[in-house]
């Protein structure tokens, strides 16, 4: 996947973008430095599969590319490119006519040919407890699935979900609060079973999804 340069943080979006919109290669060539492993680790979570996360962040930025000069920068950038990601993973999924899951991430036509230590997102790898979150996240509906990514893993406040998702933010909230409810539910059978292994308490083990099961 992408460069693992470090882009420079010292110019703003906007710089940015104003340097793209006056013909400035560089300045769109910072921003996807700035923001694409980002991007890849939230569709990577999202579709389970890094083969199609990649395809959705190149479009992703093949079109924010080519409207940037519709953006209005009354959002944040990665704001607007995470909708425009949603958007190319819909399209592409239709198109395919079918959903990648989660759960299908060992198959052959998602296995990522990177090394683990040159994986973006190599740290959400390593325990059995993400993983096991990984694939609860796959078995949620797409609406759920979506919001609590946004939420717990891209750290978005309500009102950016809200522009995002295009809702208000007590849908949020009442969403975001059935998703959670639909996760913890998908994981009890797991944290039970290692708590009997463990010869720990559930209430011990809950607390490692603390973060996203609330």
């Amino acid at each position: 996947m992408p460069s693992t340069a470090t882009p420079d943080t010292a110019t703003s979006d906007r710089e940015l973008i104003d340097a793209a919109r006056r013909g400035e290669q560089f300045g769109f060539e910072q921003l996807v430095e700035r923001y694409q492993n980002r991007l890849f680790i939230a569709m990577r979570n999202d579709v389970g599969c890094p083969v199609l996360a990649e395809d959705i962040v190149q479009e992703a930025f093949v079109r924010a590319f080519r409207f940037l000069d519709s953006f209005k920068c009354q959002s944040h950038f990665y704001t607007w490119l995470y909708r425009i990601a949603l958007n190319s993973r819909r399209d592409y999924i239709r198109n395919r006519g079918k959903t990648v899951s989660l759960e299908t991430v060992g198959e052959n036509s998602c296995q990522d040919s990177s090394k683990p230590s040159d994986r973006p997102d190599n740290r959400f790898e390593r325990t059995e407890d993400q993983q096991q979150v990984r694939e609860a996240l796959g078995r949620l509906e797409e609406n759920h699935r979506t919001i609590l990514i946004l939420r717990e893993f891209e750290g978005f406040d309500y009102q950016s979900i809200a522009d995002t998702l295009h809702l208000n933010k007590g849908t949020v909230r009442s969403r975001l609060a059935r998703a959670r409810a639909s996760l913890k539910k998908e994981l009890t059978a797991y944290v039970s079973a290692k708590s009997v292994s463990a010869g720990s308490t559930t209430a011990s083990l809950n607390k490692r999804f603390s973060a996203i099961v609330k």
